[in-house]
């Protein structure tokens, strides 16, 4: 009696990870992270006009950009990271390919089956 070999039903893809959740999130999270870091950092330098501080309040205001620099390029780089990961998963997961039902020339063991001597 000789059983035909069954080929598994093809199925779509499954639902969407959590590389697909976080690519949705890509953009805003780019734009929000980097003007974010400039709002707060013009909100913080109206306090540091001359007349409201002792002494020149140019240096402080450099390093309030300085820091918003630093901020928007670190999400820049959060984000393009993040981007790549995702690409990668996308492509590692890829659409499911089967093999042909050719039967295997050696003998196949189990998962937790000894071997034989």
């Amino acid at each position: 009696m000789c059983a035909s070999p069954v080929t598994p039903a093809r199925t779509p893809l499954g639902a969407p990870g959590l590389e697909r959740v976080l690519t949705r999130w890509l953009i805003p999270a780019y734009v929000i992270g980097v003007s974010l870091p400039w709002i707060i950092g013009a909100w913080i330098k109206t306090g540091y006009q001359p007349g409201l501080v002792n002494g020149d309040p140019q240096p402080t205001r450099d390093l309030i950009d300085i820091f918003c620099i630093g901020m928007s390029l670190f999400d820049a780089t959060l984000v393009f990271t993040v981007g790549i990961g995702c690409l990668v998963v996308s492509i590692m997961k890829g659409p499911v390919r089967w093999a042909d039902a050719s039967h295997a020339t050696q003998q196949v063991r189990e998962p937790g089956e000894r071997e034989r001597f």
